[in-house]
């Protein structure tokens, strides 16, 4: 009887892990994606401009660029107008929105689990968990089978 091995095997060049590589090592290799990204829609460009000639591009260089000192009045009246209308269309809706939700909470207040609920997933004891729910910063200390049995209290800094 023939057993089939197994082709497959690991490629330590693969990175399974990359979290643990250095921070300025995945930075680089960032940085390398990138380029190489870059040239390859460098390499597309020539492609794009025919595409871009075809559907009209030509005509628009012509009518942006290459009519040189014609000034469009129109150009000149609505793209300012367009702006301001785009300011205030803008405020506007955020005034709404702040006098709409102002004082008022969006969020569903929660109930707070109950004691002996904390206690009895803890597999500690009510009093334990009191200490728990009472403390800010607590390091909570544990036995060899990873149940809770004490607790300290951490005194926090005050911020300035």
């Amino acid at each position: 009887m023939n057993t089939v091995k197994s082709t497959r095997r690991f490629d330590s060049r693969l990175i399974q892990k990359p979290h643990r590589q250095p921070r300025l090592q995945r930075t680089a290799w960032g940085f390398v994606t990138l380029a190489f990204w870059g040239f390859y829609f460098y390499l597309w460009a020539p492609l794009v401009t025919l595409v871009s000639w075809l559907l009209g591009g030509q005509l628009a260089w012509l009518q942006l660029y290459e009519y040189k000192q014609a000034v469009d009045p129109f150009v000149l009246i609505a793209l300012p107008v367009m702006l301001v209308a785009c300011a205030v269309l803008l405020i506007a809706w955020a005034e709404y929105n702040r006098l709409r939700f102002a004082g008022k909470e969006r969020r569903l207040p929660h109930q707070d689990a109950p004691l002996a609920d904390i206690a009895r997933d803890l597999g500690a004891s009510p009093a334990l968990a009191a200490q728990l729910a009472g403390g800010k910063a607590v390091t909570l200390h544990m036995d060899d089978q990873a149940r809770p049995v004490g607790v300290t209290h951490q005194v926090l800094a005050p911020t300035a």
